[in-house]
């Protein structure tokens, strides 16, 4: 797989006028830093780019020629996954705060009492929901969480390069990954953070 015509046209201008800022990048694109913070991460984690504190970015000409495109972008996720962090149905928001936190994630994947996916809660669900609440102990979180079928998952043979794109257009750090027979079975996770965790091991 190739990069993005943006990743390209980044990757150019750093070729030409290195060392430069991420501002002054954004300035040749005319786009805001935020809008290509991604891009400047996944070439950084590729190391085609090499980002120095206080100077910007500069090319890594060896670096770059030496990676396998598509063996990285094809990966299927099946490979990377992680374990998902799940409560019950009949939890109370009090539980699902303390497992957040003990767990450190930024989700929990609700399972109901078939064991399929019913619900997703996030940090700022909890948050929201716990805030000034004096009944969290009473509460159920799934009265909060994000219903069966308005969640979006992925399944195992999805590849690196699909997944990261589902995560980027959904503007979402994870996404909870199904059995492709069973779209209510839960196999495991995938965050961005993994997948850049995948682009550095790799190169290295």
């Amino acid at each position: 797989m190739k990069l993005s015509d943006r990743q390209n046209q980044i990757t150019e201008i750093v070729r030409a006028h290195h060392p430069i800022t991420s501002r002054q990048i954004a300035a040749e694109l005319g786009l805001s830093m935020p809008t290509i913070r991604s891009d400047l991460r996944l070439l950084t984690a590729f190391n085609i780019l090499e980002a120095k504190p206080k100077v910007g970015y500069t090319y890594n000409d060896s670096q770059a020629k030496s990676l396998d495109y598509t063996k990285l972008y094809s990966e299927p996720i099946q490979n990377i996954l992680q374990k998902p962090t799940e409560i019950r149905e009949d939890a109370t928001l009090t539980e699902a705060v303390n497992t957040l936190f003990i767990e450190d994630v930024g989700s929990l994947y609700v399972i109901g009492d078939h064991q399929d996916l019913v619900g997703l809660i996030s940090r700022k669900d909890l948050l929201r929901a716990t805030l000034n609440n004096t009944n969290a102990s009473l509460t159920l979180a799934s009265t909060v969480m994000t219903r069966m079928p308005n969640i979006f998952t992925v399944t195992p043979d999805m590849s690196v390069l699909q997944t990261g794109q589902l995560l980027l257009d959904r503007k979402v750090d994870s996404l909870p990954v199904v059995d492709k027979q069973q779209p209510t079975k839960v196999v495991g996770k995938i965050t961005k953070n993994r997948i850049f965790q995948h682009f550095i091991t790799s190169v290295d």
